[in-house]
């Protein structure tokens, strides 16, 4: 004969003054709760979408425009201060955002 390799599920209850609580129901009460399962706060997310838009605006500039003419080499657009200095800036500055959105605390309050 062999073995049924079945497990069996065994619900366990606690009693209360008011009478016996399935803890199924208490997990989804747990579950259920808003802030206290996620692992940033408000702040950090806001935090995160404005590293995030920095970032895409940092590559947005780097990208710059397109040349006049594909026949003339215009140094002034290729390496143009915004190019070579703001967008590496605006680039870092949105990594440095997202650092402290995730090493922040969480915020309590909201």
């Amino acid at each position: 004969m062999a073995k049924s390799n079945k497990k069996k599920t065994i619900e366990v209850a606690k009693s209360t003054k008011k009478g016996v609580t399935p803890v199924a129901s208490q997990r989804d009460k747990l579950m259920l709760s808003n802030d206290s399962n996620l692992l940033f706060g408000r702040e950090n997310y806001k935090y995160m979408l404005i590293g995030i838009g920095l970032i895409a605006l940092g590559m947005i500039l780097m990208m710059g425009g397109k040349m006049p003419s594909p026949d003339v080499w215009d140094e002034s657009i290729i390496y143009s201060p915004v190019r070579t200095v703001i967008s590496p800036i605006l680039i870092l500055a949105g990594l440095g955002m997202q650092f402290v959105a995730i090493f922040s605390n969480k915020n309590s309050n909201t």
